[in-house]
């Protein structure tokens, strides 16, 4: 049930203020996002909080233990647990991993494999898209203000439904351009991430933002702080068909009174799909955060 998991929320986060991170996973909002696809599984060990996912595969840590004092007891306590419920399948790791915490795990006894990179801009460049490098993003941003009668509202909750079709839309699209069955299996997937985190948004303490063209929603998205200097963008969906809604969306919501003291912008990873990765870099990111998965080496 949601309501269990949204009632550890201020236990957890407790946690997180002790062990800050700029990666999106170091938030509440990126656990409870995913509680339809793991089953999370909260240890306190020596004072450490650990994560653990479940799902019909196996179990693996979803974090790195969070506390003031992660000790190699406490690591090792978490592969132990981990590796008798898995019982040798291989799935016993702990993901998202930071290159700060990487000395946690040293290189005789762990092995690193790099996950991937979260994007992470400098708020006022996207606000502003100041300078060459930003000379397409300005022109698609006044094409779609010239060419279509708009708003940007803050996000009701009457709107979900506006919003789930609109997603389904933009799925249909995206699945006929890019066929490969890894994306529309993601894409299928993230339906039930933005339902759940569409109909929690108030709980979760989410920022949503829409835009609408002739009455009609036609982009949403959402996000939330990760810590007092970085905020993330959980999704944004827009309709493709409106040159420069994309655009015209990111740079508002960056503009936005609700995210002024927040310095960066983290977009998250590219799900290693290049068409993905070539958008978020066309936006010129500040920094490529990196992302690793642990694994114990064999004794």
């Amino acid at each position: 049930m949601p309501e269990q998991l949204l009632d550890q929320r201020p236990d957890i986060e407790k946690y997180f203020k002790i062990s800050p991170d700029h990666l999106s996973a170091f938030s509440f909002t990126n656990i409870f996002a995913w509680k339809d696809f793991f089953q999370f599984d909260l240890k306190v060990i020596r004072n450490c909080l650990c994560v653990f996912a479940k799902n019909e595969i196996g179990c693996f840590l979803y974090l790195p233990p969070l506390g003031k004092n992660v000790t190699p007891e406490v690591i090792d306590e978490c592969f132990h647990m981990m590796e008798d419920m898995n019982k040798g399948s291989g799935i016993t790791r702990i993901e998202n991993v930071s290159a700060k915490q990487l000395p946690l795990f040293p290189g005789k006894r762990f092995a690193h494999h790099k996950k991937g990179y979260e994007y992470c801009y400098y708020r006022d460049d996207i606000a502003s898209l100041r300078g060459n490098p930003y000379k397409s993003k300005r022109s698609s941003y006044n094409q779609f203000v010239r060419n279509d009668k708009h708003d940007y509202l803050p996000y009701e909750k009457h709107m979900i439904d506006d919003c789930l079709g609109l997603y389904r839309h933009w799925a249909e699209d995206r699945i006929k351009v890019h066929s490969a069955d890894i994306y529309g299996h993601m894409i299928r997937e993230n339906e039930k991430v933005h339902a759940l985190v569409l109909r929690h948004f108030q709980q979760l303490g989410l920022i949503g933002r829409v835009v609408t063209v002739n009455g009609k929603i036609k982009a949403y998205s959402f996000g939330y702080s990760v810590n007092e200097n970085m905020f993330c963008i959980l999704f944004e969906i827009a309709d493709l068909r409106h040159k420069g809604l994309s655009v015209y969306m990111f740079r508002e919501f960056c503009r936005d009174d609700a995210l002024q003291a927040y310095k960066f912008i983290n977009v998250m990873d590219d799900f290693e799909m290049e068409n993905i990765r070539q958008t978020k870099m066309s936006y010129h990111p500040y920094v490529l955060l990196s992302s690793y998965v642990v694994t114990k080496e064999k004794d």
